[in-house]
C-alpha cells in the first residue's frame, strides 16, 4: 500500500516537474526576443519592427524548444522490444 502510494506521489512531482520546465522554456525565449526587440526599436526609433521580428522568433523558438523536448520524453517513455535486459553482477 505505501509502495503504491509512493510511486504515485512520484509520478505527480514528475508531472509537476515536468510543468514548470515546460513554463521557463516557453517563457524564456519569449522574454529575451520580446525585451531585445523592444529594445531595439527604442535605441533604432523604428516603432513596431523589432518587436514583431523578437516576437516570430520567440515563438518559433519555444515550439522548437517544446517540441525537442517532449519528442525526447516520448522516446524516452516506449520500452524497447528485443533487447533482453541485463542483470548486473
Amino acid at each position: 500500500m505505501l509502495k503504491s502510494k509512493l510511486k504515485k506521489d512520484d509520478k505527480v512531482w514528475t508531472a509537476y516537474s515536468l510543468a514548470l520546465n515546460l513554463g521557463y522554456m516557453i517563457i524564456t525565449p519569449i522574454l529575451i526576443f520580446g525585451v531585445g526587440g523592444v529594445l531595439l526599436d527604442k535605441y533604432l526609433n523604428t516603432s513596431p519592427l523589432f518587436i514583431l521580428i523578437g516576437f516570430f522568433v520567440s515563438i518559433t523558438s519555444s515550439l522548437g524548444i517544446v517540441y525537442i523536448k517532449m519528442k525526447d520524453i516520448i522516446v524516452q517513455g516506449i520500452p524497447k522490444k528485443g533487447i533482453p535486459k541485463t542483470s548486473k553482477k
